[in-house]
């Protein structure tokens, strides 16, 4: 017996040991209370299926063979197993699914396009309301609130299904000329609506036209009682369960829902945004330069001017830059890529902005240079191309402006993304993307809606994701080093994209919203709407907080799920067998030996 009870402390030191080598410890977490099917209250089969039964919608349970495609995100590292997903096909699905939801303490997560890296629109032994049959779009082009005209659409659409509609309106003006829309959205092509614009929405012509956000004129809402809401600058129309209609110019849910975050404040079922008149044509530039040659750096110098030639674009210029580590071929090793637009005519002043970068070539190590003209952005928009579903880490900081002036950020960003072809091993990989801001976004004062003020007067939202082709067995140790390089890009950005975040973020409030009065109004308007924190998920607004007989407060680690070893550890489920912290618990196991020897003398 003796022995048995050695053998458990050494196991017990073991896993502390194992513990202890994480770098950095991950977020604790906070979990609501909610019934799950082991415990009291659950709903019953019967009571699952008479709701499914009143639903125009489908249903979509454990046993069913689409399960597996139902709950599958576009990180794969991130799998929940929902109790069911309900397919909705009307407002009036997802209001029957809230009361029911609501009446059987049942933790809800809605989906749109399952983009969500952390994992904001999933969850376990709750249910997915998926708005994916959602579709509907309407354009109003005689708009008596924006000139170019309005969309509404439905939050299952797809943007590159909305770009292709939109692309559609040609109009004429009154001396015959053609007209044709534009609208702010995605560029990533099967990214829908829902969870994008509530979080922001970035875009390749945001420096432009503003952000997704900006161009939001109204939205309609399922709240967690199940009444409707339609919210817009003006008021909120709510129309309760019974009909009733009341409308006031209490706008404070339509400000929260532009940059407050999605999956928090209700089940968005469609947004209206404004047009905007095309340009003339669409131009686009792409270029890429190897970083490394035969493992000499020759690409230092070009990261640092492309990172200052691109602080000094106008507004007309928008895109993406693109980092990565990978191998080239067998001599070049590492990219750096520019997918820049510009939203103008051939006679734009502008036009001259990217001379520079274009005759770029000092080691003669541009291997690509192409500048096209398209005649409209969808020509443009469809060679944009989706990553495909993978394992990653993600994370995320805003690059500020002042890096073209300030050497000491200028030069630690550079050598980070420099140093990125620099991984543990071969199965493992990072690549960062540069979402260019700023522009016209910063001509929108901070108060007008709560979006990071950083994000406004940044250069670029940094987006970086380590990917793994061995998952499962070392996720951790994959994990553990994606925490290093978040911190690193930390040190040359300020403030978090609330849809691109790291999973770990101690201090989210300020880094996705900029100020503790951004988070505070924003809490104040869930209390409001959403008083018993009915909608949850991770490091969302009012995600901390547990609500006891209509009291809301903080609550410990872990309150209402019970908590393993490996929750106490990492609040994941780290893999004792990673090799770098199993040789440090190995190499511990002597003294613990020792220690249990000591102690039986």
């Amino acid at each position: 017996m003796a022995a048995f009870e050695n053998l458990r402390v050494v196991c017990f030191f073991l896993l502390f040991a194992v513990c202890l080598s994480r770098y950095p410890p991950r977020q604790k977490r906070t979990w609501p209370q909610r019934a799950r099917p082991e415990t009291t209250g659950f709903p019953t089969v019967q009571q699952f299926n008479e709701l499914a039964n009143s639903l125009s919608g489908s249903t979509i349970a454990p046993a069913n063979a689409s399960y597996e495609n139902a709950t599958k995100m576009h990180n794969m590292r991130v799998y929940d197993q929902p109790f069911r997903v309900y397919l909705v096909e009307s407002v009036e699905d997802v209001q029957k699914i809230m009361v029911f939801a609501k009446k059987h303490n049942l933790l809800v997560s809605v989906r749109s396009s399952g983009h969500s890296y952390i994992g904001r629109s999933t969850n376990d032994d709750g249910i997915i309301i998926n708005l994916g049959k959602m579709k509907a779009r309407t354009f109003k082009l005689d708009s008596t609130r924006n000139a170019a005209g309005e969309a509404t659409l439905q939050s299952g659409n797809s943007w590159f299904e909305v770009y292709k509609a939109v692309d559609e309106l040609v109009t004429t003006d009154g001396s015959g000329k053609e007209q044709r829309r534009v609208i702010v959205g995605g560029s990533a092509h099967t990214v829908a609506m829902g969870g994008y614009t509530q979080g922001g929405g970035h875009s390749p012509i945001c420096r432009t036209l503003g952000l997704a956000v900006d161009n939001l004129l109204e939205a309609t809402l399922v709240m967690a009682d199940g009444r409707k809401a339609v919210v817009n600058e003006q008021g909120t129309t709510l129309t309760d369960l019974n009909g009733t209609t009341t409308v006031t110019n209490d706008n404070s849910l339509f400000w929260a829902i532009r940059g407050g975050g999605g999956g928090t404040w209700g089940v968005v079922m469609d947004f209206t945004f404004k047009l905007h008149y095309a340009p003339e044509r669409f131009r686009n530039v792409l270029l890429s330069w190897a970083l490394y040659y035969k493992g000499e750096g020759i690409g230092s110098e070009t990261m640092k001017f492309v990172l200052q030639q691109l602080a000094q674009l106008s507004g007309d210029w928008g895109g993406y830059l693109l980092v990565s580590g990978s191998e080239l071929n067998k001599d070049a090793t590492g990219s750096l890529t520019l997918f820049l637009n510009h939203f103008g005519s051939n006679d734009s002043a502008s036009n001259s902005d990217v001379d520079g970068l274009l005759n770029h070539n000092t080691f003669q190590h541009q291997y690509t240079k192409q500048d096209k003209i398209y005649n409209t952005f969808l020509e443009y928009e469809v060679n944009a191309h989706d990553q495909e579903t993978v394992y990653i880490y993600l994370f995320d900081s805003f690059v500020q402006q002042n890096i073209a002036n300030d050497e000491n950020t200028l030069n630690g960003l550079s050598s980070w993304l420099m140093s990125l072809k620099d991984s543990p091993n071969d199965m493992v990989g990072t690549t960062c993307t540069g979402s260019l801001i700023g522009g016209k976004m910063a001509d929108v004062a901070s108060a007008v809606t709560p979006v990071n003020p950083k994000f406004r007067s940044g250069l670029m939202a940094m987006s970086c994701a380590v990917w793994w082709s061995d998952p499962g067995v070392r996720d951790d140790f994959y994990i553990d080093y994606a925490l290093k390089q978040r911190d690193e890009l930390a040190k040359w950005g300020e403030g978090v994209y609330y849809n691109e975040p790291a999973e770990d973020l101690d201090n989210w409030k300020v880094q996705f919203w900029g100020t503790t009065t951004n988070y505070d109004r924003l809490l104040d308007i869930k209390k409001q709407w959403d008083p018993d924190h009915f909608f949850w998920c991770h490091n969302c607004v009012g995600s901390d907080l547990i609500t006891v007989n209509g009291t809301a407060y903080t609550a410990p680690q872990g309150e209402g799920r019970e908590e393993t070893v490996a929750d106490k550890c990492a609040s994941s489920s780290p893999s004792f067998w990673d090799g770098g912290r199993m040789f440090i618990a190995l190499k511990a196991l002597p003294v613990v030996l020792m220690g249990l020897k000591t102690a039986s003398l």
